[in-house]
């Protein structure tokens, strides 16, 4: 199973590193865009969001939208023992550079967790339409989002991609976090 992950990875990779800042930020556009007309978008109080790091689709017009929308952002933070908690940012200037120069919520920023009601939207690698999606190697999202919601529910999991990242099937195993559903710049797909 890690071989084929690995493989996979360093198939997307040449794919991932050609997306131009220009690129990734008009499909952060399309994306909100496409978002805003969603009906569980705007019923949603509550969205995680993430900061871009390169090759991954620009947040900041789905920040904005979350903004305009007065919906309560939350933001991944690293944590020892190479886990994430998710921290409530009322101010984007509250971001500061963590570990693997990734922004994430400064110190003063309360962790929470998440609402079954919020939408967590989700970068990686490889997205497939089973809900399939490929990280970066490092299990975090997946450790993260697995300790999500109780027996009342869990908030929707979106990966957020480039059409060119949905390939037919992700490699998947045990520890693995699927997707709701996956929106890219040409649409927004549920997992059934």
């Amino acid at each position: 199973m890690q071989a084929e992950k690995k493989r996979l990875r360093q198939l997307m990779l040449p794919v991932i590193e050609s997306i131009s800042a220009r690129r990734a930020l008009a499909a952060g556009e399309a994306i909100s865009v496409r978002l805003a007309d969603w009906s569980s978008w705007r019923s949603a109080d509550a969205v995680v969001l993430f900061a871009t790091l390169r090759g991954e689709v620009d947040s900041q017009p789905l920040i904005e939208l979350a903004q305009r929308e007065g919906k309560q952002l939350f933001f991944p933070r690293m944590r020892s023992g190479r886990t994430l908690e998710f921290a409530v940012v009322e101010e984007l200037g509250s971001l500061r550079s963590g570990r693997y120069g990734v922004l994430e919520p400064d110190r003063h920023c309360s962790a929470r967790p998440i609402p079954a009601d919020a939408m967590v939207f989700v970068p990686g690698r490889a997205f497939d339409r089973q809900g399939g999606r490929l990280g970066r190697g490092g299990g975090y999202y997946d450790r993260a989002l697995a300790a999500c919601g109780d027996s009342s529910g869990r908030p929707r999991f979106i990966g957020v991609g480039f059409a060119c990242q949905i390939v037919s099937s992700v490699p998947m195993d045990s520890l693995d976090m699927r997707m709701d559903g996956v929106v890219t710049e040409r649409e927004l797909f549920l997992v059934e």
